[in-house]
């Protein structure tokens, strides 16, 4: 083996070594890049799942916003019901200090009544005007007492309605109540989505660094294949060249031989001499016929 091909078998080792840590990170860039694909895409899916939940969350506060509007007035109609109970109770705590017991003045009626029934006439005649005017009064005052209960029929229905009020801000705060949850529930959701999606583009990032490191490695092999393969190219056109060469030499060395052997023949022929199948071929057959046989 020659120094030209002993170099050729070294350079083309390395060069098909080249080819194959090439090929290799062929295969690692296209996972990495399949993988930060992948990851983007995912990082990507879960924005718009963030995005939803924001929404939705924005959504709900909107709609706690335009309940919580309802409160005021509602507040205001409370507080007017609770200062119009306060005077009712207020007037009718007055009446009943300022009048005797209901019960009391019924007995005092009828005390009167049997009075005047069962004394004498005689003896009521220096008392029955008393008497008289005393029980119209009782039955005056007994009678006022219905307005009374029509002022505490009055204090239940203000009563009644404050508690309808009361009932009405419960139901809505209850109302926001549940919907500030479900709006914490899509913030805590967003907020983890966003999170993972803050992990999910850092780790892709990291992978299309490391695809951006292997790019750079191609790029070297290239650059080093770029510098094997002309030395190894020139190398072998070098030896083509050189068996060319020999190849032409020794078909002009059988060349030469043939038409020696011809000559000898021919001279053979001309002496006389008995010719062999061989002598004729060389005397009578083409030159590819003949360079056949040699060949053989």
């Amino acid at each position: 083996m020659s120094a030209e091909e002993k170099t050729l078998d070294e350079l083309e080792a390395q060069a098909s070594m080249l080819r194959t840590t090439r090929n290799t990170l062929f295969d690692q860039i296209k996972k990495l890049r399949e993988e930060r694909d992948s990851l983007n895409e995912s990082s990507r899916k879960m924005r718009e799942e963030a995005l939803k939940h924001k929404e939705e969350r924005d959504r709900i506060n909107a709609k706690v916003k335009e309940i919580k509007q309802q409160l005021g007035p509602l507040f205001e109609t409370l507080d007017e019901k609770k200062e119009k109970l306060t005077e009712a109770e207020r007037a009718l705590r007055d009446e009943y200090r300022n009048r005797s017991s209901k019960d009391r003045l019924e007995r005092d009626l009828k005390r009167i009544e049997w009075e005047v029934m069962t004394t004498p006439t005689r003896q009521m005649l220096d008392r029955e005007d008393e008497l008289i005017t005393r029980a119209a009064q009782l039955r005056k005052t007994l009678e006022e007492f219905s307005d009374l209960s029509k002022q505490e029929d009055q204090k239940m229905g203000i009563l009644a309605d404050k508690k309808a009020t009361e009932m009405e801000i419960r139901a809505i705060r209850e109302e926001m109540r549940k919907l500030s949850e479900q709006s914490q529930e899509h913030h805590e959701k967003m907020i983890l989505f966003y999170e993972q999606v803050d992990k999910t583009r850092k780790t892709a990032d990291e992978t299309h660094g490391r695809y951006v490191e292997k790019i750079e490695e191609v790029n070297k092999v290239k650059e080093e294949l770029n510098v094997v393969m002309p030395h190894v190219k020139a190398i072998r056109d070098g030896l083509k060249i050189s068996d060319m060469k020999v190849a032409e030499r020794r078909n002009m060395s059988s060349r030469r031989l043939m038409e020696s052997m011809k000559q000898e023949a021919l001279k053979k022929m001309e002496n006389g001499k008995k010719l062999t199948f061989e002598d004729m071929r060389l005397i009578y057959g083409d030159e590819e016929d003949d360079e056949k046989v040699l060949d053989d």
